[in-house]
This record gives C-alpha cells, sequence and structure tokens, in this order.
C-alpha cells in the first residue's frame, strides 16, 4: 500500500472509532432510568391547603344512624359545608369526593390523592350514632425515630406506616382540635384508633368522627340537626386557622395568597384529575373482572 493510501486508511479507521464510541455514549443517554421509589415526604407544607376525605360512599354506606339516615350522606353533607366555610376563610380545599358516586376511591387512592397535596391537614370525616360530640382520633402509630419530621430523602416509606413521620404534627393538630371543641363547650373525646386511610397519610391527619349531642335532661341532638353541624363547622374552621399559623415552624412553607385564584385553580385542577385517573382505573378494573365472569 502506498503512503497515501495507507495514511487515509488510517484516518478512516480513527474517524470511524470515534463515531462508534459517540453512538454508544448517545445509546446510554437515550436508556430510560427505571422510576425513582418513594421516598420521604417533602418538607413543604401548603399551609393555605386543605384535604378533605368523607368516608365511605358509592356501595359502602357506613354505619346506620337512624331511620334511612346512613354515614356516607353525613360525611358528604359536613364536607360540603366544611369545603365551603374553609374556602370563605382563605382555604384551598380538595375533597376525595363531592357525591356519592357508584365507583368511589379505595382508602389507598384517597390516601394517594391526598399525599400528592402536601396540604397542612388532612381530615377524614366520619359520623356515628353512640357516644356524645366530637371524636378526634390519631393513628396508632408511634413516631419514626428518625431526625426531624420525616425520612431521610433516599429511604423508600413503607405505605403501611407511611404517618409515622407525620404523626407528631398530627397529635399536636388534634390537641389544638380539642382544646378548641372544649372552649366551644362542646364534648370531645380525644385518643388513637387504626381507622384507614390514617396509616397512609403523609401529613398531620385527623379523623373527625360527628356523635349525636347529649345534655341532661334534654333530647338528644342528632348529626342532621343544621345548627349543630354548624357550631361543629365553625369551630373546626377556626382551629385549622389557628393550625396554619404555626403548622409545622421548621419546615419550608407554601402559602398562596387566598387571591392567588390561577394557583388555587391550578392546585384544584391538577387534584381533579388525579381523582378522575384514579376513577378511572376503577372502572376498568370493575370492567375487565366483569369480562372474565365468576372464577
Amino acid at each position: 500500500m502506498i503512503p497515501s493510501r495507507k495514511f487515509a486508511a488510517v484516518l478512516l479507521a480513527i474517524l470511524t472509532g470515534a463515531a462508534a464510541i459517540a453512538f454508544s455514549v448517545h445509546a446510554q443517554l437515550q436508556i430510560p432510568m427505571p422510576a425513582q421509589q418513594p421516598s420521604g415526604p417533602a418538607s413543604t407544607l401548603n399551609h393555605n391547603l386543605i384535604l378533605l376525605d368523607p368516608a365511605h360512599g358509592g356501595p359502602d354506606p357506613g354505619a346506620t344512624l337512624g331511620d334511612h339516615i346512613l354515614e356516607k350522606d353525613i360525611t358528604l353533607a359536613l364536607a360540603v359545608r366544611l369545603r365551603a366555610a374553609l374556602a370563605a376563610a382563605g382555604f384551598t380545599v380538595i375533597a376525595t369526593r363531592d357525591a356519592d358516586p357508584s365507583d368511589p376511591l379505595t382508602g389507598d387512592q384517597r390516601a394517594d390523592i391526598a399525599n400528592r397535596t402536601h396540604a397542612v391537614a388532612c381530615i377524614v370525616l366520619h359520623a356515628t350514632a353512640t357516644g356524645s360530640g366530637v371524636h378526634i382520633f390519631t393513628s396508632t402509630l408511634q413516631p419514626s425515630e428518625d431526625t426531624g419530621s420525616t425520612y431521610p430523602s433516599y429511604v423508600p416509606i413503607p405505605w403501611e406506616t407511611a404517618q409515622a413521620a407525620s404523626v407528631s404534627q398530627s397529635q399536636r393538630l388534634a390537641a389544638d382540635l380539642t382544646s378548641a371543641f372544649t372552649k366551644s363547650s362542646l364534648p370531645v373525646l380525644s385518643g388513637k384508633a387504626s381507622i384507614r386511610p390514617l396509616d397512609n397519610l403523609m401529613c398531620p391527619a385527623v379523623a373527625i368522627e360527628m356523635a349525636p349531642l347529649l345534655a341532661s335532661g334534654e333530647d338528644a341532638t342528632a348529626v342532621t340537626d343544621p345548627a349543630y353541624q354548624q357550631r361543629v363547622i365553625a369551630t373546626l374552621t377556626a382551629a385549622l386557622q389557628a393550625w396554619r399559623d404555626h403548622a409545622d415552624p421548621e419546615a419550608q412553607t407554601v402559602v398562596p395568597s387566598p387571591d392567588n385564584s390561577a394557583q388555587s385553580k391550578a392546585i384544584a385542577a391538577a387534584n381533579a384529575a388525579g381523582i378522575a385517573a384514579a376513577r378511572s382505573r376503577v372502572a376498568l378494573q370493575t370492567t375487565a373482572s366483569a369480562q372474565k365472569g365468576p372464577q
């Protein structure tokens, strides 16, 4: 081979090798990375956002509180009235249901929606025919032993114990609510209970259970009584306004102004989309099960 041709061959080999290396690097960059596992909750709380979860719904009626009075209807009515009161107080409110759908979300789906909001408080609403006044429950989980109120960012959170990172805040929220109801002269009982989806919530979370109002020498005031409901709602709203001002003071906060309608609408639209997507998954699962027929 003459020198000029030899030089051209060497140059071609070098260029070919460089192109191969460049292609290899580009191909490696295009390989999709596996999705990151869920890790510790963000320290950011949206102090202007409340998540309401009216328990039960659809084929799950909850408890029967009287003639044709179902718990699912009471919790929904409370949520509607509480949502209006909180909105008037400047809160953005997301509810896991605003109707009685035939295919309600599961507890896990409701928790998933709540965990995307970074709400300053998640309120699970219940009603009962036993006891008197308002019952307030927090999770039975113990606070996580991790430093601070969150897991390290690199540690995946076990679903069934997600609330452990927030349970200390939940207990402070429950104490504030208990004090508020006591000052409003409403009987209040506080405790701990395994009530879904409390254990799965990554936010300050409590379950509020409304019971009839018993007074010595008087007939019991039913949970359906509008004036009684209004007392409960007014007390909750005032207590949550106070909680907004001091919840998790060490955490970085996001506090949209009440007149920031664009941000509020964006939050509501995003969560509405999440609820719709979850309901679509339920519908698809139901259709698939129906097509398979009895097993």
